[in-house]
Formats: structure tokens, C-alpha cells, sequence
């Protein structure tokens, strides 16, 4: 049943134009049903992920002195974040690394979007960039085979994201967390899609089901989850579904400290949102917003409601 509402999908049948269309409808069956796939055979280097996952363990394990060089201090989401529960963060943006008066240039709302990226160092910023740049060709491609499940032009998207504001963050889950501490609250994503690389077979992401089912997604090493957000919902006027998600604790002899390095594919700053017909429902208010107005509307309604 698992892999039924998060289906595995072999990426690499997708030269020709016939593999491709067989592709785009069953992640388009996969978006509209849990909003979930995982993908195998996308082509990404396993020695660039495993240079991402040892620089970034070595970061976090590094005194903390070390890493309070790297501190967000109030400065937006670049930086270290010790969040407090069972688990810290490093975050950057893509537009980060734009000079002062490019990132001044980004618009009033969210304000992270303007903040520097603080880096630890040269070698540890140029594996990231490497690993940023790998998740930028493999979030743009599944953004095309979006458009053919979506009866679209297969470069539909590809203007909406050529100057991309996407985040990157590396979660550091400690070891030994409580049984009855969520590694990560329930929750949705709010762009258009995330990718996250599959470290191990310990599992511990589950997708909601119906009122309170929840399903364990499944675990493949060397795979990568795909779901997509409430940005990508609303923007396919709720044909598609962005689904809740947690992270449960893996159970006690593997409740050891792990890395999750999710990478969240955001559009242009500026580029117009409307939804696609039918009307959407997920936002009932909205009927057209830039991708800035959609993160400042969602980060208003989140914390009020919270």
C-alpha cells in the first residue's frame, strides 16, 4: 500500500519523447493522489552526494565555537539555527551569494531571501554549491515532466525559475531523541517541490493519509523522496496535493544522530502565480500572487494560526 501512494520512479527511461509522457502521468497520478514519489535512476553523483553528507557531518560535529562563526545571528535563514528539540539546522539560499544591491533587489517579503549566506568555509561552500547545482538540473527536469502531466508545454515552467530564490538546508537529527519527540512535527512545505536524498534504509518519514493514517514512505538508499508544496497545489488549482508530513523517531538501536538535506525548488522572486483552472480551493482568498506575496501570505497565516 506504501508504495501505491508513494510510487517508486525509474528516472532513468526519460530520454525519449514517448518515456518522457509515460513518466509525466504516473508522477502526475503520484501528485494528485499523495503528492509523493520517490525516484531512482536520476543520475546524480553518488561520490557529490557522499562529499556533501561527509562536509556537512563534519560541520555539525565541529566544536561549537567553530560553529558559531557560522551562527545566524538574527540575519534571516543563512547560517547556523540551533532550533531548540531534538535536532539544528544550516540553511542557504541560492540568492545568498548575490552581491548587496542584487539581493536588495529581491523585494520587501521574506526578508531571508536578502540575508548573505554565512559559510563555514571555501571548501565547505563549494561542496554545497556543487550539490546545489545537481539538485537545480534534477528539480528543473521533474519541473518539465510536471508540465507534460499537466497537459502543459514541457518548458512551461522553465521562465518562472530562471532566476530561482531556491533554499537549501541541512537538519542534524541528535541521537538518543526522546520516544515521544517527533524528529519533525507534522507539516507541509510551502514552494513547489522538494527533493530529499535517502541516506539510509532507517525510514522515518511518513505522509498523512486520510484524517490521522499514517504511511511510511519508503526507504531506498541512494533514491531521492520528491513532494511537491502548497505553492505547487495552489498554482495547479488543486488538482494536485500537498500532503501533511513528519518525521517519526527511528526505533531505539538506530536512534543514532543522522543528517537530512532537504532542497526546496522555489521560483523567481517576482514571477506571477495564478491558478490553473478548476479554481483552486486550497487558498480560496488568492487569485494571483508573486512568489514573494505567496511566502509573506503563508508565513502570516502560519504564525497567526500558530
Amino acid at each position: 500500500m506504501a508504495r501505491e501512494f508513494v510510487p517508486i520512479i525509474d528516472l532513468s527511461t526519460r530520454d525519449t519523447a514517448a518515456d518522457r509522457a509515460a513518466l509525466a502521468e504516473t508522477i502526475g497520478t503520484a501528485c494528485a493522489t499523495s503528492g509523493f514519489f520517490t525516484v531512482v535512476g536520476h543520475g546524480v553523483s553518488k561520490d557529490l552526494v557522499d562529499r556533501m553528507y561527509r562536509t556537512t557531518a563534519h560541520f555539525f560535529t565541529s566544536p561549537e565555537d567553530v560553529k558559531d562563526q557560522s551562527a545566524n545571528r538574527g540575519a534571516g535563514v543563512a547560517g547556523l539555527r540551533r532550533l531548540g528539540g531534538p535536532y539544528e539546522a544550516f540553511a542557504a539560499h541560492v540568492t545568498g551569494d548575490l552581491s548587496e544591491e542584487e539581493r536588495a533587489a529581491l523585494g520587501d517579503y521574506p526578508a531571508t531571501w536578502k540575508a548573505a549566506n554565512i559559510w563555514p568555509d571555501e571548501r565547505f561552500k563549494a561542496v554545497w554549491d556543487e550539490y546545489t547545482a545537481a539538485m537545480t538540473d534534477l528539480s528543473a527536469d521533474i519541473m518539465r515532466l510536471f508540465a507534460l502531466a499537466l497537459d502543459l508545454p514541457e518548458p512551461f515552467f522553465d521562465n518562472k525559475f530562471d532566476h530561482h530564490v531556491s533554499l537549501i538546508v541541512a537538519n542534524y537529527y541528535y541521537a538518543g531523541p526522546k520516544p515521544e519527540v517527533l524528529r519533525r512535527e507534522r507539516h507541509t512545505d510551502w514552494g513547489s517541490l522538494t527533493v530529499l536524498y535517502v541516506e539510509d534504509d532507517l525510514g522515518g518519514l511518513q505522509v498523512m493519509r486520510g484524517e490521522d493514517d499514517w504511511v511510511d514512505v519508503p526507504a531506498i538508499p541512494g533514491s531521492f523522496v520528491v513532494n511537491i508544496g502548497d505553492l505547487m497545489a495552489f498554482w495547479t488549482g488543486g488538482r494536485w496535493a500537498s500532503t501533511v508530513h513528519r518525521v517519526v523517531n527511528p526505533p531505539e538501536p538506530d536512534a543514532r544522530s543522522r543528517i537530512s538535506i532537504p532542497f526546496f525548488y522555489l521560483p523567481n522572486h517576482d514571477a506571477s502565480i495564478e491558478p490553473m483552472s478548476p479554481v483552486s480551493t486550497t487558498e480560496p482568498t488568492l487569485e494571483r500572487v508573486t512568489v514573494g506575496e505567496w511566502f509573506s501570505h503563508k508565513m502570516r497565516t502560519t504564525y497567526k494560526a500558530a
